[in-house]
């Protein structure tokens, strides 16, 4: 884990709100690995229910400021 690194949710890889993605970004694991982890921990039963958690850091968690710009091919973009 580097010193410098931040945590953000990772707008680019997102599939619902970029938390899974930032956190595998800020650990350094596998986006997928950690995507099922939030899975497999929705059905243990544990205090803290991981669906408020997710809800909550969904919250918390900034959007990355470093957007990578993808070039625009759509019909329906200006160039």
């Amino acid at each position: 884990m580097n010193l410098n690194n931040r945590l953000f949710r990772n707008m680019n890889q997102r599939v619902i709100g970029g938390v899974a993605a930032g956190l595998a970004d800020y650990f350094g694991i596998d986006i997928i690995l950690m995507r099922v982890l939030f899975v497999v921990a929705i059905f243990i039963p544990v205090p803290t229910h991981i669906i408020l958690l997710y809800i909550i850091l969904w919250v918390v968690m900034p959007k990355n400021p470093l957007r990578i710009q993808q070039t625009a091919t759509g019909p329906n973009q200006q160039g």
